[in-house]
This record gives structure tokens, sequence and C-alpha cells, in this order.
């Protein structure tokens, strides 16, 4: 007797089971169909972008080459097309060539805002904004003193990597403007310092022996 009610037992989970399938095997082939397009899409995805990432680098190597081989148009043009498509670290290399090549081509303007869009960008870690600052300040031939000054104080006025060669170039730019008091004055604020280098002392003690005798 046991047996037959386990019989039934039995029949009526298959016909609940069946029930149930029935009613939500829609829905169940949905979510496994969409976990397998998920998983797929998601694979398609980053092969996608490893892809792009290697043309990405491969267009910014090609303008390396360009710019080496002064071919400035060619460079700047894959520089430029590397800026558009990405967004990766190729982004930030590719501005930093862009400046360079523009500079080399006596694009002068055009160097000045490629550094500030570096710069000017919040996202952009602080070390290379700040290295942008001082090469702008350092190859630009057109902008006053104060301007220059002015895009040098955010390093002067911050413990940074870059603050004492940002002081030094603060140095350069006093004397190439013919303000020699306040490059003296600079000079012994960072003789003064106990974190330059052992070169960077030199060299700044030979430009005070050079200079302090100009000092009107």
């Amino acid at each position: 007797m046991a047996d037959i009610f386990d019989e039934v037992s039995e029949e009526l989970k298959q016909d609940q089971l069946i029930k149930i399938w029935k009613k939500y095997s829609k829905l169940i082939i949905s979510l496994i169909l969409l976990i397998i397009i998920s998983l797929v899409s998601y694979q398609a995805y980053i092969s996608w972008k490893k892809k792009k990432i290697e043309v990405i680098s491969e267009h910014f190597f090609q303008a390396l080459e360009k710019l080496e081989d002064k071919n400035y148009s060619q460079s700047q043009s894959l520089f430029l097309n590397n800026l558009k498509n990405d967004k990766s670290g190729y982004r930030i290399l590719s501005l930093f060539g862009l400046a360079e090549s523009n500079y080399k081509s006596g694009k002068i303007d055009e160097m000045i805002f490629n550094y500030k869009t570096i710069y000017d960008d919040e996202s952009i870690d602080i070390y290379y904004r700040n290295l942008a600052r001082i090469l702008s300040v350092l190859k630009d031939d057109s902008n006053s003193l104060d301007q220059q000054i002015l895009k040098l104080e955010p390093i002067l006025n911050s413990p940074s990597m870059l603050q004492v060669l940002a002081a030094e170039l603060e140095i350069m730019l006093f004397i190439k403007f013919n303000k020699i008091k306040e490059a003296q004055k600079a000079l012994n604020v960072l003789l003064n310092r106990s974190d330059i280098s052992f070169e960077q002392k030199n060299r700044l003690e030979l430009i005070n022996k050079i200079y302090k005798n100009n000092v009107k």
C-alpha cells in the first residue's frame, strides 16, 4: 500500500513540475539566453578593446617615428587621431607628443594649448599636469614673465616632485627677462633648501657666481 502512495506522490510531483515548467519556461529560457548573451558580449568587448588599444598603440609609435623623421604634419595627424579615439594612457602621451611636434614645427600657440589641455584636466595625475606646466614655460618664447610665472605658481606653491625644478626654472626666467635682483633672491632661497640634489646645487652655485656681481 505504501508503494502505491509513493507512486501517486511522485506522479503529483512530476505534474507540479510540468505545470511550473510550462508556466515559467519562457522566463527561464530568456534568463539563460540573457546570461549567455551577456557573457559572449563581454568577451567580445574585451577582445575589441584589446584590439583597439593595439591599434592606438601602433599609431602612437608611428607618430613618434614621423616626429623623429621631422615629418611633423603626419605625426600631428596620427597624434590627433589617437586623441579622438582613445581614453587610455595613450591619450596623455599623444598630447605630449602633439605638443612636441607643434613646438618643433614652430607652432608655439598650438603647443601652449596642448600643454594647457593637460594641466587643466583634473582627471590627469598631478605629476603629468605639473610636467606639462614646466615644459610649456620652458619652450615658450612668446608670453611675458608674469604670464609664465603665473603658470608655474601652482607648482611653486605646493609640495611636489617637480617643485625644486620649477623653482630653478623661475630663476632662469628672471635672468632671461633681466630681473637680476629677483633671480639672486630666488637663488638664495633655493640654495638654502635641503631637498635639492648635489648636481642642482653645483649648477645653482655656478649661476650665483656668474650673476652675483650684476645685482644692482
